[in-house]
């Protein structure tokens, strides 16, 4: 059943005067939930939230959510129902367990969570809290939180009847985060389970008739929006350099166009790097008579919260000159929803998202920017008119947002590997083949999925979750660097480990840690940087380096001269500082048994054994280059796949320290395989780290991987060829061209 709140449902509502409109509702003297004086700000917001569509819909949405255990409400950008439908579902005392509002993002957990503090009137963390990895602001007494979307799973994994809350709000559902779409999942099953149980499922645009049928006796709402005009303008000709584009419509704006700041939409990290550098230099062309001052600030998932408040709290910069100031936030999708960014009045939309999908059956990533759907671009276009009219410049044709852009994205359940997904699922006790996911990931992707988490020790033949599982699935990495992580207490190097996976989550295999050079003298300058902190090895300890310098410098207070001499992006390493203090609090919190083993650097085998964790971790992504003849050509031990080290990698030239490698990431790209994040290993340590796999009856090596791997084994353990693989084939097969 389905109810529009039409204008006459709204002339119906009990705050409004018949003679004077809407009128100011009433509230007592006293706040009931600290007993003492409203603050002086408090009638301010009240008056403020009169004006959002959300408000004169509550008393209809409230009813409607006592009468039924599943709302969904469809609210347009601006009606208010992120923050004041979950501050009036506190009021209306529907429950004696806590309420739990989820948000996609760390960032928009925050603001959110102050929000509804605010029109409370409380302090954050009272009796509204909000929590996310790294962060709990909350207290014995809190009744509504507002936490990140994986926070609650990960809740639910030590309690998956989730039997503190009473009430949970899904926002921003058409998001379809993977984290999102399994708390559906898990809700779905408790509602069988949990009479007591209530469900409101919110989003700006949404496929309702997906989540009606989802929950069946679910009851539709729709709440319309508060948007100022907004005018798109489009390219007229496809761009061949999105990134000049972009880079010359800010600064036209700027140069010509009204006051307030800019928000600029890009596919990745990488890209915004790009733009920012781009309109510094272009900046510095005009004299301060001809443009006034502007500042810029990146704004993405992977920085730390310190550089996240900077990018939505700093100001404009001052009149100079009597030309104003302005602001520019370059972000990715994370400022499409939930949060405001006050004073901005232009988008520039690259029109672009970066998609990484998985191939099941080659194991393989494949990465493209493609086009953003439809309703990516109305959301981001939808910030420039928050708070007042403003503008959107599309860097595409109008023809392209007709006929190439999708209607809605692809959810993420479908593009990734779902490992730690499916460790998740197993940890609340459900079984990821019979999960009721509400998007299905492919069967090819489930199979696939299920052996290597069987190869990881993370589940048993049956396919339960192992003691080891339910360790790596609390470690909010991949599940193969939660193994490495795992493996280097035994190594005695957990302390180096964690540094070296937060340096490779923050700079993502460390394709955005360095500055993008301009030109010849600038990349030479870059390349040394790089030969600086380069390691033998190749490239995890390399990156380790440079991390490991970066803490160094930052305790000597030169890390900003660091990181400007050596062309390093510092909230790269920021992000990746933040990340280790994430991951060691957890590990601390969530395993008693749990010991920070710091190796000395004096000892001769210091990076030899952190490479040996790794190995540990790492095993089932190794290769073997064939022959020093083709020395950038290596199979897959695992899918026998032929494949290319990174244009970006640094290994050394090929000789025997080199012939096995383990590689972080295995990616397609224009019609070719690569190996991202690449260093050399010993097949011995290989070995050493996994005995049982090399001699599993399934694993049948052929050709140069075989005879290699024969070689070794039989060093290792005096045993005859015969017995170690049997008859499996000897003749080597060759690289397709």
């Amino acid at each position: 059943m389905q109810t529009h709140l039409t204008p006459e449902n709204i002339m119906r509502s009990p705050l409004r005067d018949d003679n004077h409109g809407l009128k100011p509702r009433a509230f007592p003297a006293m706040n009931p939930y600290t007993n003492k004086p409203y603050s002086a700000n408090y009638p301010v917001l009240v008056r403020q939230t009169q004006g959002y569509p959300v408000t004169a819909a509550i008393p209809s949405l409230l009813q409607t959510l006592r009468d039924n255990r599943v709302m969904v409400v469809v609210g347009e950008t601006g009606s208010g129902k992120t923050t004041i439908l979950p501050k009036e579902i506190l009021g209306a005392s529907m429950t004696a367990l806590k309420i739990g509002v989820t948000q996609n993002r760390r960032l928009a957990t925050s603001l959110t969570g102050e929000r509804i503090a605010d029109l409370v009137d409380v302090i954050p963390g009272t009796i509204v809290g909000l929590r996310f990895r790294g962060r709990n602001l909350t207290s014995r007494g809190t009744l509504l939180e507002v936490v990140t979307d994986g926070l609650l799973l990960a809740l639910a994994m030590s309690d998956p009847n989730l039997s503190e809350y009473g009430v949970i709000v899904i926002d921003e559902a058409h998001q379809h985060t993977v984290a999102t779409d399994l708390l559906l999942g898990l809700l779905k099953e408790l509602l069988h389970t949990r009479t007591d149980l209530k469900v409101v499922i919110m989003s700006a645009t949404i496929d309702s008739g997906m989540f009606t049928d989802y929950f069946p006796g679910s009851v539709l709402r729709t709440v319309g929006g508060r948007q100022h005009d907004v005018h798109v303008h489009y390219l007229k000709e496809t761009p061949v350099d999105v990134v000049g584009a972009i880079v010359t419509t800010v600064l036209q704006i700027h140069l010509t166009e009204r006051g307030g700041n800019i928000l600029v939409f890009a596919s990745g990290v990488k890209q915004i790097h790009e733009i920012i550098t781009g309109v510094e230099e272009g900046h510095k062309t005009f004299s301060q008579t001809e443009m006034g001052q502007l500042e810029c600030f990146p704004l993405h998932a992977r920085l730390s919260p310190a550089d996240q408040d900077l990018a939505v709290n700093s100001v404009a910069p001052a009149i100079y000159g009597g030309l104003p100031g302005r602001k520019i936030i370059v972000a990715t999708n994370i400022a499409e929803t939930s949060i405001t960014l006050l004073g901005v009045t232009h988008v520039v939309d690259s029109g672009l998202v970066k998609l990484k999908i998985w191939n099941p059956r080659e194991e393989t990533n494949s990465l493209s920017t493609t086009l953003a759907s439809k309703a990516v671009a109305i959301q981001r276009a939808g910030r420039a008119g928050r708070t007042s009219e403003g503008t959107v410049y599309r860097m595409y044709t109008e023809l392209a947002f007709h006929e190439q852009c999708p209607d809605h994205s692809v959810p993420a359940i479908l593009l990734g590997d779902m490992l730690s997904e499916f460790l998740k699922v197993s940890a609340m006790g459900y079984n990821p083949m019979t999960f009721p996911f509400m998007v299905a990931p492919a069967t090819e992707t489930i199979v696939t999925a299920m052996e290597l988490l069987k190869l990881l020790d993370a589940i048993d033949a049956k396919g339960d979750i192992t003691p080891a599982g339910v360790m790596m699935s609390a470690i909010t990495v991949d599940v193969y660097s939660a193994a490495a992580i795992l493996a280097s207490q035994a190594y005695q190097c957990s302390d180096e480990m964690l540094s070296l996976m937060s340096i490779i989550e923050a700079s993502e295999n460390g394709t955005h840690l360095f500055v993008k050079s301009h030109d010849e003298d600038e990349e030479t300058l870059v390349r040394a940087a790089k030969a600086k902190f380069r390691h033998p090895y190749g490239d995890h300890l390399s990156l380790f380096n440079i991390y490991m310098a970066w803490r160094t410098a930052r305790i000597s207070g030169t890390q900003d001269e660091f990181v400007d001499s050596n062309f390093l992006h510092g909230s790269v390493l920021r992000s990746a500082d933040h990340t280790r203090k994430q991951l060691l609090k957890a590990l601390r919190i969530d395993r008693n048994d749990w010991r920070l083993w710091t190796l000395p650097q004096s000892d001769p085998d210091y990076y030899l054994q952190i490479m040996k964790a790794l190995a540990a971790g790492g095993f089932l992504k190794v290769a073997k280059r064939q022959s020093p003849l083709r020395p950038d050509t290596y199979q897959t031990v695992r899918q026998g796949k032929w494949v290319k080290l990174s244009p970006d990698t640094v290994l050394g030239p090929p000789d025997e320290t080199n012939e096995w490698v383990l590689y972080n990431d295995l990616y397609e790209r224009k019609g070719q395989s690569f190996m991202g994040l690449v260093s050399a290993i010993k097949p011995e340590h290989l070995m050493a780290a996994r005995p049982g796999y090399w001699y599993e009856t399934d694993f049948a090596p052929s050709g140069h991987i075989r005879e290699g791997l024969l070689k070794v084994i039989t060093k290792l353990t005096g045993l005859a060829e015969t017995s170690v693989f049997g008859d499996m084939p000897s003749a080597p097969t060759k690289p397709s061209e």
